[in-house]
């Protein structure tokens, strides 16, 4: 991994950055400090947020500042890519371990021990599912096996479910402990959303591969909460058929769509009824004290048929307050587009009091994205991602004067992860257990100034998830409470936490921007070197046929192009660019000639 093209020169030269740089990005004769409502930088600072937009609502205390349980009651493979290492062993229900594996037992001396190396059991490697298709296209892409997928492929792969079934069960049982959620507690966490497949309690028709049990598990994790001190938001992760065709949804379908799921009113409907159940569930083993908040569908892909979704909605929001009642909150997905919702959706004060409209910012899942500097992805933060939170709702759309007294926005996942594509890191991970038995940066280490860096970007995004001054969102959600391993270190949680790139919560009525400063205060201290920022995978490996995602457009974030320089210079024609060295020589050659006959 690296970069392939060399750190550009004037303001990203690797220095804080002073104001007169900064004025230089806004605009000429730009008062910085009248533009963003910026403090002076000597001594004690307390810094008021960026004026970008009047205050419309007071803000919502105390602020949610939560924590995904992910990869746990539904199995994501760049979580625990162990678990989806499948072996001769596991089949046959001799259960070994990896190296470092989150769950399962990993003491030599516990009798249920078997290490995948062991020589004794021969556990080989059992890669029978169609590869993942990544943004690195190669010949034989669409035919290559690989390890499993998605849980589906995990359980697919069984001949025998019963010991399919004591395989998960192994997993719940030991992936999340008690003393996981003490520590999230004590870094200030008020909310754990739980994701969780639509199979959570028995709902498998004949054909699905899945196994039962899973609920058991996420009771005695409600009980440890009400022990310890955490609210729950439960989160219906994957419907039947898969709203997005994404592994999180528990059936990889090798093609991102929803279709699979809103073409069919049978899968809807019958999501309606796993909505009603899981309410049902959650009322008879008395879970309500704890279990504040429930999300009706993660993440629907865009082509979503949009009537069938808003009706959804509006029946799985109905279900749950007849079962449950107005106490509980309810969260739905913006599809991946925020503004299209503030449109008048849920802004009724009483019908549509206590829900969230949830959106998924990320940094790493468009290559330009990837390609920022460590001080393009805060300004990217202080510009797009704030923006998109002030998309919606408001009662007097499109004016956005009036912020809706309904719904308001919850910032439902988000990262510290710059500059990695998880699908593609996860495949090469997911060939060195095969090939060697162990996955990739098993102690990955991060210097002390990446560290700084991952700081900065993450209280950014604290400032600009919670809004403190127009007040239309009420927090956001971490993901992940921890990874397995160290490759994906920029998602753990509690990794970030002790290591200190993820500051402590421990102020809930305080606003992160009171905290830590403007967004903008933070871009002045962010050092912007590229030797911060080690790009996967190299863009030279993509498939540039292919979409590799939204470009960026914000004057503010490309300052002067900067960015497009960067990046594309290694794609510029070689020939042409001789030529032009050429021409510039003759020229310069001719007029210093005649320079000195004169």
């Amino acid at each position: 991994m690296g970069n392939f093209v060399s750190q550009p020169q004037a303001v990203f030269d690797g220095r804080d950055m002073n104001a007169n740089e900064l004025a230089e990005i806004v605009g000429p004769g730009g008062d910085i400090n009248k533009v963003f409502n910026l403090t002076s930088h000597t001594g004690n600072q307390t810094t008021a947020a960026a004026n970008i937009h009047p205050r419309l609502h007071p803000p919502r205390h105390p602020y949610i500042r939560g924590v995904n349980i992910g990869g746990w009651l539904l199995s994501e493979r760049f979580i625990t890519p162990y678990l989806f290492a499948l072996t001769t062993c596991h089949l046959e229900g001799n259960f070994c371990s990896y190296p470092g594996q989150a769950s399962g037992p990993q003491d030599p001396t516990d009798p249920e021990y078997i290490a995948c190396s062991d020589a004794t059991y021969n556990c080989r490697p059992v890669r029978t599912s169609l590869s993942r298709i990544g943004r690195v296209r190669t010949p034989g892409d669409e035919t290559r096996l690989d390890y499993p997928v998605s849980e589906f492929d995990i359980l697919s792969t069984f001949t025998d479910k019963d010991i399919a079934q004591r395989y998960m069960e192994r997993h719940w049982d030991t992936f999340v402990t008690k003393e996981d959620l003490r520590k999230l507690k004590e870094a200030g966490v008020t909310h754990l959303r739980v994701p969780f497949g639509y199979w959570v309690r028995g709902d498998i028709a004949d054909g699905e591969p899945w196994v039962d049990g899973g609920w058991h598990y996420f009771r005695r994790l409600v009980h440890w909460c009400r022990e310890i001190g955490l609210e729950v938001w439960a989160d219906l992760h994957g419907a039947p058929g898969s709203e997005n065709g994404f592994d999180d949804s528990g059936h990889y379908l090798r093609k991102d769509t929803c279709l699979g799921w809103s073409s069919s009113p049978a899968n809807v409907a019958r999501t309606v009824e796993i909505v009603r159940d899981i309410a049902h569930g959650l009322v008879e083993d008395d879970l309500l004290d704890v279990v504040t908040g429930f999300g009706l569908l993660n993440e629907p892909f865009p082509d979503c048929n949009r009537t069938v979704l808003e009706t959804y909605y509006n029946d799985g929001l109905a279900a749950v307050r007849e079962i449950i009642g107005p106490d509980i909150a309810v969260f739905v997905s913006d599809s991946f587009h925020a503004d299209t919702w503030n449109n008048g959706f849920w802004t009724d004060p009483e019908t549509h009091s206590n829900t969230y409209l949830d959106t998924h910012p990320y940094h790493v899942f468009f290559e330009a994205g990837r390609a920022f500097s460590p001080r393009q992805h805060i300004e990217y933060v202080c510009q797009y991602n704030t923006r998109d939170v002030l998309n919606c709702c408001y009662e007097d759309a499109p004016n956005n004067t009036v912020v809706s007294k309904g719904i308001s926005r919850i910032i439902g996942e988000w990262s510290a992860a710059v500059d990695t594509l998880p699908t593609e890191l996860e495949t090469a991970i997911m060939n060195h257990i095969a090939a060697n038995g162990t996955a990739l940066m098993l102690d990955r280490q991060m210097t002390s100034d990446r560290n700084k860096f991952l700081k900065n970007f993450v209280e950014a995004q604290m400032v600009a998830y919670e809004e403190a001054q127009v007040g239309t969102s009420s927090g956001h959600i971490y993901w992940n409470f921890k990874m397995e391993g160290r490759a994906f270190l920029e998602w753990d949680f509690l990794s970030g936490v002790e290591e200190g790139w993820i500051p402590q919560y421990l102020q809930p009525n305080v606003s992160s921007v009171d905290l830590f400063g403007s967004c903008y205060d933070i871009i002045y201290r962010t050092n912007d070197s590229y030797a911060l920022v080690d790009e996967y995978p190299n863009p030279k490996d993509l498939d540039w046929n292919a979409w590799q995602g939204w470009s960026v457009d914000d004057d503010f974030v490309v300052n002067d192009g900067k960015i497009v320089i960067r990046h594309r210079m290694d794609k510029f024609p070689i020939g042409i660019l001789v030529c032009i060295l050429a021409f510039s020589l003759v020229a310069f050659r001719r007029v210093w000639v005649q320079r000195k006959k004169r």
